[in-house]
C-alpha cells in the first residue's frame, strides 16, 4: 500500500469513527430526589447568588477593618504657565534714581515645576469606626443566614417539582390505562349494540368518556414537559436536557412518612427565619451606638513627604535637574461640639427602631410557633388523607367493576357506570395528590425545624 492509499485509508476511519460517534445516544442524568437536592444546592442561580452576597460581605468586613490601617496616598502635579503672574516692586530697588510711587513689574519663580508627593495617614481613634467594624460582621452574619434560608427554599422547590413530574407521569400512566380499558369496554359494547343488547347511548356515552379521557393524556403529555422543564430550572440545568428520575411516587411516599418528625420539639433558635430577625435585633442596637459614636472625637495622624523642581524647560528627568525636598508630620482631631441637637434626635430615632425591632423578634417568635403547630398538624393529617385516599382507590376500583359487571348482564345501565368510572378516576388522582402532599408536607415541616 502506497503513502497517498494509507492517508486515504485513515481519513476513512477517522470518518466513519466521527460518524459513529455522532450518532451515539447523548449520557441522560439519572437523579434520584436526594441526586436533584444535592445537584440544586451546587447549581442552582439563586444558591450562586446567595454565595456571592456572603463572600461580598466577608469582603466588606475587610473593607472596613482596613480604615483602621495604614493608608497611603500619592499624588503628583506638573505645572506651566502660559503668562506667568507679574509683581509690582517698587522701582527705588532697582534704581535708586526712581521717581517715588513708581513700580516695576517683575516676574518670579521659573515657568514651568514639577512636584510628587506621599501621605501616610494612621486612624489613632474613632468610635463611628468600631461601631462600623461590629455592623460589618453583623451584616455578614445576615447575608450567611440569607444563604441558609436560599438553601432551604431552593431544596422545597426541588421536591415540589420532582413530585410534580412524577405525578405527570403517573397520572399519564393510569390514564392510558383507563384508555385502554374503556376502549376495549367500547369494542364490547359496540357488539352488544349490534346484537340489540343495549341502546346506542350506551355506546355514545362510551365514545363521551373515551375521548375526554384521551384528551386529559394530551394536557397531561403537555404538563409533563412543563414539570421537567421547570425541574430543569430549579436543578439549575438547561430546560431542555433529558432527565430520568430514578425514585418512584411509592419510594418518595416511604421516605416521607417519617414519624419521628411528628415528636419533634421546636426550637425556635434553630429556625433561620428567627434566627435572621436576631441578627436584624443587634443591627439595630449597633445603629444607637453608631449614632451616639458621633459624639466622640476623631483623631488622626498623618506624614506627608514629597519633593518640588522648578525649571524655565521640561527637563525635569534629567539627572542635573535639582529637586527639593519637603516634610510633614501633623495630627488632626476632629471634635463634635454642637449639632443642634440634630444628633439627638439620630440616637432617639434609632432607639425607636431597635423597640420596633423587639417587637417584631417577638411577634416572629409566636408566629413560628403558631406556624410549626399547622404544618406538624398537616403533616399528620397528610397520613390520614393517603389511608383514606388508599382506601378510596380500593372502594371505587370495586365499585367500577360490579357496574362492568351488572352492564355487561343487562342489570346495570352506563350512567351508573360512567358513574362508578368517574369516580375512580377522582380517586385514581385523589391517591397519587395525597402522595405528593406527604412529601411537600415533610420538606415544610423540616424547614420551620432547621434541619438541614
Amino acid at each position: 500500500m502506497n503513502i497517498m492509499n494509507k492517508i486515504k485509508y485513515i481519513f476513512i476511519l477517522l470518518f466513519v469513527a466521527n460518524s459513529v460517534k455522532a450518532q451515539e445516544p447523548k449520557p441522560v442524568s439519572g437523579f434520584s430526589l436526594e441526586d436533584a437536592i444535592n445537584y440544586a444546592l451546587e447549581n442552582n442561580a439563586n444558591i450562586k447568588k446567595a454565595q456571592n452576597n456572603v463572600l461580598k460581605a466577608k469582603k466588606k468586613v475587610w473593607e472596613t477593618t482596613s480604615m483602621g490601617f495604614p493608608q497611603i496616598d500619592g499624588t503628583a502635579s506638573y505645572q506651566k504657565f502660559i503668562e506667568q503672574p507679574v509683581q509690582l516692586l517698587p522701582a527705588k530697588i532697582f534704581n535708586p534714581h526712581a521717581q517715588p510711587g513708581t513700580y516695576k513689574p517683575v516676574k518670579f519663580g521659573t515657568e514651568q515645576n514639577m512636584k510628587w508627593s506621599a501621605t501616610l495617614k494612621q486612624l489613632i481613634f474613632s468610635g463611628s469606626y468600631l461601631v462600623g467594624l461590629q455592623s460589618s460582621r453583623t451584616y455578614k452574619k445576615i447575608s450567611e443566614n440569607a444563604a441558609v434560608k436560599t438553601k432551604q427554599k431552593v431544596k422545597e422547590a426541588v421536591v415540589n417539582a420532582y413530585g410534580n413530574a412524577l405525578l405527570t407521569e403517573e397520572s399519564i400512566k393510569i390514564l392510558q390505562k383507563n384508555i385502554k380499558t374503556v376502549e376495549q369496554n367500547l369494542f364490547e359494547v359496540k357488539q352488544m349494540h349490534q346484537n340489540g343488547l343495549v341502546e346506542e347511548t350506551d355506546v355514545e356515552q362510551l365514545q363521551i368518556t373515551l375521548a375526554n379521557l384521551k384528551n386529559q393524556v394530551d394536557y397531561m403529555q403537555r404538563m409533563k414537559n412543563v414539570s421537567y422543564e421547570m425541574l430543569n430550572f430549579t436543578l439549575g440545568k438547561k430546560t431542555d436536557d433529558e432527565l430520568v428520575l430514578t425514585d418512584t411516587i411509592e419510594s418518595l411516599k416511604e421516605k416521607g412518612m417519617q414519624l419521628n418528625l411528628l415528636s419533634s420539639d421546636f426550637n425556635v433558635d434553630n429556625n433561620i427565619d428567627f434566627q435572621i430577625s436576631k441578627n436584624q435585633l443587634k443591627a439595630k442596637k449597633l445603629q444607637i451606638k453608631y449614632e451616639k459614636s458621633k459624639a466622640l472625637p476623631t483623631i488622626a495622624a498623618f506624614v506627608n513627604y514629597g519633593k518640588n523642581a522648578y525649571n524655565n524647560d521640561f527637563k525635569f528627568f534629567d539627572n542635573n535637574q535639582a529637586w527639593y525636598e519637603q516634610s510633614l508630620f501633623g495630627i488632626n482631631i476632629n471634635i463634635p461640639i454642637f449639632s443642634s441637637l440634630g444628633r439627638t434626635a439620630r440616637v432617639k430615632q434609632a432607639k425607636l427602631e431597635f423597640e420596633n425591632a423587639q417587637i417584631d423578634i417577638s411577634e416572629k417568635e409566636k408566629q413560628l410557633r403558631l406556624q410549626f403547630n399547622k404544618m406538624k398538624n398537616e403533616y399528620e393529617h397528610s397520613f390520614k388523607n393517603y389511608e383514606i385516599a388508599k382506601d378510596n382507590l380500593k372502594l371505587a376500583e370495586k365499585i367500577e367493576n360490579k357496574e362492568v359487571i351488572k352492564f355487561k348482564e343487562g342489570v346495570g345501565n352506563s350512567f351508573q357506570l360512567n358513574q362508578a368510572r368517574m369516580q375512580l378516576y377522582q380517586s385514581q388522582q385523589q391517591y397519587l395528590q395525597s402522595i405528593i402532599d406527604i412529601i411537600n408536607k415533610k420538606i415544610a415541616l423540616e424547614n420551620i425545624l432547621g434541619e438541614q
